[in-house]
């Protein structure tokens, strides 16, 4: 799954899963204040608050072009005027996860793609293979046990799994939800959950 930076208005800037044409995940360089704009909050650019005195990055409406709010690309790391570079916090690969910036170390949390906007490829659609989750969006399928029986999963009291021989039912056939990305029933939509 992918995840990028996204602008929360004036708050942390933080770690979200991509979503397509969300300009508070965009940005550009602005080569006159040499600044990091967000393409939701124009005004805004990305800092590090409290004049560089903190380790979290905000987005902010004061252009001052000093250290604190300059940052430049050398891959596979987006370094500030003082050697910190972007992070994600804890190393945690979780959705709003705050950024960070961070002595610069050889970890995975701190090691960034920068991909243009109008490269970024699209989201499976209808039919499509979902590759980070190896199932093909919105195209019913069964799950069938390698059990001596090759029984079908079966959805009981719209609630209870268990299988059953094949049957034709709705019950039996689910489908890959592209939007939440989660397995549902044909009978009622409803996601697996645990």
């Amino acid at each position: 799954m992918h995840r990028v930076v996204e602008a929360k208005g004036n708050n942390n800037i933080s770690l979200m899963r991509w979503a397509k044409n969300r300009k508070a995940q965009q940005w550009k360089f602005d080569p006159v204040a040499k600044v990091l704009r967000n393409m939701n909050w124009t005004n805004y650019i990305m800092e590090i608050p409290s004049n560089g005195g903190a380790n979290n990055l905000k987005i902010s409406g004061t252009i001052s072009s000093r250290w604190w709010q300059l940052f430049r690309w050398q891959a596979p790391h987006l370094v500030n005027e003082k050697g910190k570079v972007m992070d994600v916090h804890g190393g945690v690969d979780d959705e709003n996860r705050n950024i960070i910036v961070w002595n610069k170390h050889k970890g995975l949390n701190q090691q960034w793609d920068l991909v243009y906007a109008d490269e970024y490829p699209d989201e499976p659609k209808k039919g499509e293979l979902n590759k980070d989750f190896g199932l093909y969006v919105d195209r019913p399928f069964y799950v069938v046990s390698q059990l001596n029986s090759h029984r079908y999963l079966d959805m009981i009291n719209t609630r209870q799994f268990v299988i059953k021989t094949r049957n034709g039912r709705t019950s039996q056939t689910w489908y890959f939800h592209q939007q939440s990305l989660t397995i549902r029933s044909k009978t009622n939509n409803q996601s697996w959950d645990i």
